[in-house]
């Protein structure tokens, strides 16, 4: 099914027969993602290798990275940063669990891989550098995921994988009940929720 989202054609690939053409035989026709206004700045006209369009220089991209960044050696040897911010993070959940105080989830996710990347990346810390705006860095990234459509962390991060970091339930803060939250919707290319969900994480025993 061919349909128009104003000037820019979609097809719509609602078949197996279908699918297998578009993953499997025209694979190399298909791969690249959708070049928007969004894209085009954050990416410097399609420089990186997120947006680059598939060609020789994303392939020169992905080798390079594969090679330089990604491969085996180097994973291991900033594996001690990983599980020195994961510990952080499962500490400072404990930390709230005792105190039955709720966490905002979006944030806490956020801080803990920008963490994590700002490490690896710059060899600083986070919290401690005085070069690293915190809450500029949030917005910015906050303010990028807008322009680009909204992105759902649970999407990729299922309340379960979060029980099995630490063995944590999630209940609601003391005194509220599911008809106090606020159902309002926020309008994006995605919907998403206006105001954050905040929960309480609770130790299992």
């Amino acid at each position: 099914m061919k349909l128009h989202f104003g000037f820019v054609p979609i097809v719509i690939i609602s078949s197996k027969q279908a699918a297998e053409e578009v993953l499997k035989t025209h694979d190399l026709d298909c791969c690249s993602r959708p070049e928007t206004v969004a894209t085009k700045k954050i990416s410097y006209n399609f420089k990186d290798i997120g947006f680059a369009p598939y060609g020789e220089e994303w392939r020169s991209l992905r080798k390079l990275a594969v090679m330089e960044l990604l491969n085996l050696k180097k994973l291991n040897s900033f594996r001690y940063i990983r599980e020195e911010e994961n510990d952080l993070f499962v500490k400072k959940l404990s930390e709230a669990s005792k105190k039955h105080s709720p966490v905002n989830l979006t944030k806490s996710l956020f801080t803990f891989i920008a963490s994590i990347v700002c490490r690896l990346a710059f060899g600083q810390n986070l919290h401690e550098s005085e070069f690293i705006d915190e809450d500029g860095m949030e917005e910015l990234a906050s303010r990028s995921e807008k322009l680009q459509g909204e992105f759902a962390f649970s999407n990729y991060f299922p309340g379960g994988l979060l029980n099995l970091i630490y063995f944590f339930d999630w209940v609601l803060p003391e005194g509220t009940t599911v008809k106090d939250i606020d159902m309002d919707e926020e309008g994006a290319l995605i919907i998403g929720k206006k105001v954050p969900l905040e929960l309480v994480p609770m130790r299992q025993h």
